[in-house]
């Protein structure tokens, strides 16, 4: 049979029995993702690669007393929206998201 290889004594017991083989690590259920504003206050969350991040983000809002109308969330400099997940994001496990207050204005010049 090709690709078949017999086991070896490095994969049997003292008994000789063959040992299962090792398999890779399942996809974690909860990952961790960071939200860290300007002034390096963070908050580390755990949450499944489904969940909306809506959650994490009013719990930020709630943490750090600020209005949730007022912060920008971004990742690589790209806003994430509340109804986006870790998943459908492209986040990682350990990935930190940068909160901004949001700023109005400042471009208009005037020339004289």
């Amino acid at each position: 049979m090709e690709g078949y290889q017999p086991p070896t004594a490095a994969d049997a017991d003292e008994n000789g029995n063959e040992l299962p083989h090792a398999q890779p690590d399942p996809k974690p259920d909860h990952m961790s993702l960071t939200f860290r504003d300007q002034a390096n206050y963070e908050v580390q969350f755990r949450l499944k690669a489904t969940t909306k991040l809506g959650k994490a983000m009013d719990h930020f809002s709630a943490k750090s007393e600020r209005d949730r109308q007022t912060l920008r969330f971004l990742f690589e400099g790209q806003r994430v929206l509340p109804e986006s997940t870790m998943e459908s994001f492209g986040l990682e496990d350990v990935d930190v998201v940068d909160v901004h207050l949001e700023q109005l204005g400042g471009g208009n010049m005037c020339l004289a």
